[in-house]
């Protein structure tokens, strides 16, 4: 039996490990928290170790017996750990949010004949792979539109959101600045920027933003016009905009009171329980990704939409499964040998990947999660 081993025990991991034991793996899932442990362990049949990952030696130790790795860590730890897996020769599906360029290690990959995919989850994931199977089929492409959002089902003043994966990493799209290609020049814009309402037939209206999710798309296509934003509820970007203009999002020290304090962590442990998600409680994801440019002469525009909503069957919630199911589809492909390239990748090389793509969809579907694709002529 083949076998994989989850670095990170939460909403995602435990949906990954989920995922990866029925596909007949042996799993292991490994943590720092006893407590997340004990919560995947309730929910697959899977081995639990429980170990501290920001260290690179315990990272060697827990991936050495096992045939594949994915990691399911915040953003601070998604460099670091990848390199760790790299020197440790493990083929390695990560989903981490990182701000550093993954790439960067591709030599040391190479050199060590590892395959990595970084970025695999829904969005950055899912939209790079079906963005780069549209482009490489076209003879030009003109823009590429990534609109994604993770959201309670129920809207609950004052915030009407709930983060349905690691909240560090939500606070980061509301500071890390947005990497947008304008008319072939790469051009970084404030987070929470540009707000439009945009409407979703059978769901209803949602304001997008500027967020940092174009990731590796903004060097590895030439495309003159790419940008992702992330939705919320109408009113959710004015509401953090005044949050973190006042600096409740800052990581510097102040003083008070004679306490040196981070506002951020202050702000973590006031919003984050008002930001956790029930039992039981329903989440939906929505997506749509679009592409222009030219096919066989025709302008065209390609269109994919994504409505996921929780799983009551099993449990999981949306955000969960359309991000840590393209990785376990991408993981179990990978070890039939249907990718075999030592590197640092991103999900778009996957998408130019002959027939890659289709079989992620497909085993996607078999999960229940659909995008429905359009194709229009635009001339």
């Amino acid at each position: 039996m083949a076998s994989a081993v989850v670095l990170g025990a939460g909403m995602v991991g435990t949906a990954m490990a989920w995922d990866m034991r029925r596909q007949g793996f042996d799993v292991a899932v490994v943590d720092a928290r006893e407590d997340a442990l004990e919560r995947v362990k309730a929910r697959a049949d899977v081995t639990t170790v429980r170990a501290d990952l920001s260290d690179a030696a315990a990272i060697a130790t827990a991936v050495a017996p096992f045939d594949i790795v994915l990691g399911a860590l915040s953003s601070s730890m998604g460099f670091s750990t990848l390199r760790s897996v790299i020197l440790a020769r493990k083929t390695y599906v990560d989903i981490s949010f990182m701000a550093e360029n993954a790439w960067e290690l591709d030599a040391f990959a190479k050199e060590h004949g590892v395959t990595a995919i970084v970025d695999c989850g829904v969005g950055p994931g899912m939209s790079n792979m079906l963005i780069g199977r549209a482009v490489s089929k076209m003879s030009t492409c003109e823009r590429v539109d990534i609109l994604v959002g993770g959201l309670p089902v129920i809207r609950r003043w004052p915030y009407e959101y709930k983060a349905p994966f690691a909240p560090s990493d939500v606070f980061e799209e509301y500071v890390r600045p947005a990497r947008i290609v304008e008319n072939g020049k790469l051009v970084l814009k404030e987070a929470l920027s540009e707000p439009e309402l945009v409407h979703f037939e059978g769901f209803g209206t949602l304001e997008a933003f500027n967020t940092d999710g174009l990731r590796s798309l903004a060097y590895t296509l030439k495309v003159p016009n790419m940008r992702e934003r992330t939705m919320r509820y109408p009113g959710h970007i004015e509401l953090m905009r005044v949050f973190r203009d006042s600096g409740f999002f800052s990581n510097e020290e102040i003083v008070v009171g004679g306490v040196k304090v981070r506002p951020l962590e202050l702000t973590s442990k006031l919003i984050v329980p008002k930001w956790t998600f029930e039992d039981g409680e329903a989440d939906v994801t929505v997506m749509r990704i679009l592409v222009e440019g030219t096919e066989e002469g025709r302008r065209v525009r390609r269109t994919w939409d994504l409505c996921d909503r929780y799983d009551p069957v099993t449990g999981f919630r949306s955000m969960s499964r359309t991000t840590g199911f393209p990785a376990t589809a991408v993981a179990g492909l990978l070890c039939k040998g249907e990718f075999q390239r030592p590197g640092v990748h991103p999900p778009e090389v996957l998408g130019q990947t002959a027939g890659f793509t289709d079989a992620v969809l497909a085993r996607l579907a078999e999960r229940g999660i659909h995008f429905v694709e359009r194709r229009e002529l635009l001339d």
